[in-house]
């Protein structure tokens, strides 16, 4: 079964209203300069700049300058330091005796931790936090305040894109093979007991008192 929309002028929006650019398309920002829509996560845009150098430079909290470049490093760092730290913890929690794991806040866990021995489910989530982690060139933003913060796309979705579907395949039925009756006799059984077995189970009894 295929599912298919026609396709329409009318963008695809997000909850919120907002126009959802295509991946692939070219993203332009006043003080950045252009940039790529690499991936979209539900209402977060992965964005890849194109050059970083002559973007304006960035003036942070405490006063410093620094250009765009070295703080899309600190942010890449930040982002690799954090998903090291939490993948530790989950390796530790899904090898470890979980009441000899500590939380946070300094609390032991009790036993029935659902990580403790969960190998598939762990790797999911180290493979999710993986995925996370941004390059040094790259921004995340998110769709619904992109184009109020300054950003312009070049293309939108304007359908949803085609889904299939396949149907499993149904099981073959199994055939029962009838097995072939013979009637057989026996002096040390009764004959009800004699019959009742030819019936259930034709050749497949040894007619004699020891077996």
């Amino acid at each position: 079964m295929t599912t298919t929309n026609p396709f329409s002028p009318v963008p695809v929006l997000t909850p919120r209203g907002v126009r959802i650019p295509l991946v692939g398309t070219i993203a332009c920002h006043p003080s950045i300069g252009f940039a790529t829509v690499v991936s979209r996560t539900q209402s977060i845009l992965r964005i890849q700049l194109d050059e970083i150098e002559g973007a304006d430079d960035v003036t942070l909290r405490n006063g410093d300058v620094i250009t765009r470049a070295e703080l899309l490093s600190r942010l890449s760092d930040a982002d690799l330091q954090r998903a090291c730290i939490e993948i530790a913890g989950l390796e530790a929690r899904l090898n470890a005796d979980p009441v000899q794991v500590e939380t946070g806040a300094g609390r032991a866990l009790v036993d029935g931790d659902v990580f403790v021995g969960a190998k598939t489910f762990v790797k999911e989530l180290c493979a999710s936090i993986e995925s996370s982690v941004r390059e040094a060139d790259e921004m995340f933003i998110s769709i619904d305040a992109a184009e109020r913060c300054g950003w312009e796309f070049d293309e939108f979705a304007t359908y949803i894109p085609t889904r299939k579907f396949k149907k499993a395949t149904a099981p073959k039925p199994v055939v029962v093979q009838p097995a072939e009756v013979v009637e057989l006799e026996d002096d040390t059984r009764p004959a009800w007991l004699v019959d009742e077995l030819n019936a259930c189970y034709g050749d497949n009894w040894v007619p004699n008192a020891k077996a």
